[in-house]
């Protein structure tokens, strides 16, 4: 060819390049990244779109925005010209990445991250301008490797809006943004465990072959547990189960991106669903299912179904309750009101056995109305937001100075200070039977509120799926398990043969009611060490000062305000007591605001006992990376099944020794005081309450162990996995 021919070419050329966005790729380790516009030049007055391009070498990656298990996101700071600004950055549907069981959303290949500019209408339409930005990623494959790159990109400035090499790719890019469209109807329902998200597609769109994978971006969900979903019509329900721990802010809402394999659209081009929902009732949704006639959707949605571990049916929960109800009196927590019990029965001895039944129903009445109010608050705090499980009025230091005090006054009535109801006695024989019931139905009250801090066997299971049911659903839960401990009592009630066989009613009696005192005055001493765990050594002697006035009032009341004194006598007893209840009130209320500072001293008696440290999450974490095996103790100072379990089990010389040859890690998880990290772990188990004795073992899986243990059980966990 000849120069003089070629010489129009080359300038036309050379023109073209100095007019055209020209960027240099930079390239790092594993990846190059480059500055790239969609058209050959900014356009003032319009948006207009450059990327951010990264390549990465076979089988590495790069993070979407939120990046899953680990990792971190792409950031981006720019250098602009005055007047220039840059949007957010958008963010391509990334890929789901497992390996060893840690999920990442990252991109292999190559990535566009598209940028908006917007350029003033005012500004220059002559010569190049240079856009800066400084990247910085994490890398990852085997090893992850941080990086970074400073891209630059010459572009002019004009009205030509022709097409650069990079628009095709950047127009792809487009449709695998999350996109929110009105006529796309969702609704997502918090199950408990799990959470239903709901999506109807417009008319004409079918989902029944869809392949969909939701990525989060609020860490609301497990990235690990498998996922269910049904598809019917234009109508697709996917249950996806809760993850470890919730977001930090906003979590009244629901947030993340819903990709289709094959698109949404009827083309197949509009590949993701941007997710922003608050949540519904489920009532809602699932009438809202049925209307559509999908009734597959509306069936998961309504059944809460979960995906972690195999979870009860409703049956079987209620079934579960009612036998851990009886189990529970068998537990060492109805200590404090077995004498109260025995009492009851040896003055039923002798009265007709109408009555004797009567007792009994108005006992389970008072098991049965507590149980309700218990049950109400625990789902009206859970519903609030409040990570509380079974036991949780225990876990407030004002509750159980509350409680010692109560226990305390009965052991002062059973010891003879003062008597309570003594003026009704002299009201008439009416007015004394109807004391006898308000003492059936405080008894069944008192031995409610002592006894369910601890889980029985059984009644952990039940009570681990109220987090999935609706309420009404979680309160027949706690119906069961009330009949259930009060069974036993309406039982013998209702034949009353064994009565026979007590001796009736007599002077002995007095002797007898005294020595059951000392049973409640034990209970005290449990309940006030429970409080010094609590609070610490000087709000425990405030409890016990406390408890000191309220002696001073009831012996006052016992000796000047019995029926025996003159009416004038009794005003002035009545009249010196209270301010001294008042006081000692007073005394225990400031010494409950005190705090016990945190014990995270590891904890072994002497050389021949297991070595417990203090739970942490990320303690289990990093122990079974290494290859060893944890085991971890759910427990409270207030639930004595825990406390029995210390002593029977872990203090059994056998499991010491395998402990220790064995190398197995000890944490304890204290919950004597509320802990929403430790709750949220009894949940993962569907375990509401203490307590609760887990072991992990390096290769991820885990062993629940029962809630009564022995030696031979806690070795036979052991063994079994082996």
């Amino acid at each position: 060819m000849n120069m003089k021919n070629c010489l129009p070419m080359i300038l036309g050329l050379v023109l073209f390049i100095g007019t055209s966005a020209q960027g240099v790729p930079v390239k790092t380790d594993h990846v190059t990244a480059e500055l790239v516009s969609e058209f050959n030049h900014l356009v003032p007055g319009k948006i207009n779109t450059v990327a951010i391009r990264l390549e990465m070498e076979d089988h590495w990656h790069t993070y979407w925005q939120y990046p899953g298990d680990t990792g971190f996101q792409t950031t981006v700071e720019w250098t602009l010209p005055d007047g220039i600004e840059a949007g957010p950055l958008h963010w391509p549907a990334p890929k789901w990445i497992e390996s060893f069981e840690i999920v990442s959303f990252a991109y292999e290949g190559e990535v566009f991250l598209l940028v908006d500019l917007t350029v003033p209408e005012s500004y220059a339409t002559e010569g190049q301008i240079e856009l800066a930005a400084s990247v910085n990623w994490l890398v990852c494959k085997e090893a992850c490797i941080p990086g970074s790159a400073d891209v630059k990109l010459s572009i002019p400035v004009g009205s030509d809006a022709e097409r650069s090499r990079w628009a095709d790719e950047i127009e792809k890019t487009r449709d695998t943004l999350a996109q929110k469209l009105p006529e796309w109807e969702m609704m997502v329902v918090d199950n408990g465990q799990s959470f239903a998200l709901s999506v109807v597609a417009p008319e004409g769109v079918a989902l029944d072959s869809q392949e969909v994978t939701y990525f989060t971006l609020d860490g609301w969900v497990s990235n690990t547990d498998p996922r269910t979903y049904v598809a019917e019509g234009r109508l697709l329900t996917l249950v996806i189960p809760k993850g470890e721990y919730g977001p930090d802010e906003n979590k009244d809402r629901f947030k993340g991106v819903l990709v289709s394999k094959s698109g949404w659209d009827l083309d197949g081009q509009f590949k993701a669903l941007s997710v922003d929902l608050p949540f519904s009732d489920d009532m809602a949704v699932t009438d809202w299912l049925g209307s559509l006639g999908n009734t597959g959707a509306a069936s998961l949605v309504s059944e809460g179904a979960s995906s972690g571990d195999s979870t009860l049916s409703f049956g079987a929960a209620i079934l579960f309750a009612l036998i851990g109800g009886l189990m529970l009196n068998l537990m060492p927590c109805v200590f404090p009101v077995l004498s109260i019990k025995i009492l009851g029965f040896v003055q039923q001895a002798g009265e007709d056995q109408a009555k004797v039944k009567l007792h009994g129903i108005v006992f389970t009445i008072g098991v049965l109305v507590s149980f309700w109010i218990l049950a109400g608050l625990f789902l009206i705090l859970r519903a609030a937001g409040q990570e509380i499980g079974w036991g949780f009025q225990l876990q407030t230091p004002g509750f159980v100075a509350v409680l010692a005090s109560v226990l305390f006054l009965f052991g002062l009535n059973l010891s003879g200070v003062f008597e309570i109801g003594e003026s009704l006695t002299g009201a008439g024989g009416e007015l004394q039977t109807k004391s006898g019931f308000t003492g059936s139905f405080f008894s069944g009250v008192l031995a409610t509120v002592v006894a369910t801090p601890c889980t029985a066997p059984f009644m952990g299971s039940a009570l681990g799926i109220i987090v999935t049911l609706s309420a009404v659903q979680s309160m027949l839960i706690f119906t069961a398990l009330a009949l259930g401990v009060a069974f036993p009592y309406l039982i013998l009630s209702f034949f009353p043969a064994f009565l026979k066989w007590l001796p009736r009613p007599g002077v002995w009696m007095e002797t007898f009611k005294k020595g059951l005192a000392f049973l409640l005055y034990a209970s005290v001493v449990w309940l006030v060490w429970v409080f010094g765990n609590q609070v610490g050594v000087t709000g425990m002697a405030g409890l016990l000062m406390g408890l000191v006035f309220f002696g001073i009032a009831a012996w006052i009341w016992g000796s000047w305000g019995n029926l025996t004194k003159r009416k004038s006598v009794r005003r002035i007893a009545l009249i010196a007591a209270l301010p001294i209840l008042f006081v000692g009130g007073w005394i225990q209320f400031k010494a409950s605001t005190l705090f016990a500072a945190p014990a995270n001293i590891a904890e072994a008696a002497d050389q021949n006992s297991i070595f417990w440290q203090p739970y942490d999450p990320d303690t289990v974490a990093s122990l079974v990376a290494e290859g060893k095996t944890v085991y971890v103790d759910f427990t409270a100072t207030w639930c004595l099944t825990c406390q029995v379990n210390k002593k029977v089990a872990f203090g059994n010389d056998e499991v010491v020794d395998y402990f220790k040859t064995h190398e197995i890690v000890a944490l304890k998880g204290d919950w004597t005081r509320r802990d929403p990290v430790i709750t949220r772990e009894l949940q993962k188990f569907g375990r509401s309450g203490v307590p609760t004795n887990v072991i992990y073992y390096p290769g991820g899986s885990t062993t629940l162990l029962p809630e009564v243990l022995t030696p031979s059980v806690v070795l036979n966990a052991f063994t079994k996995e082996s």
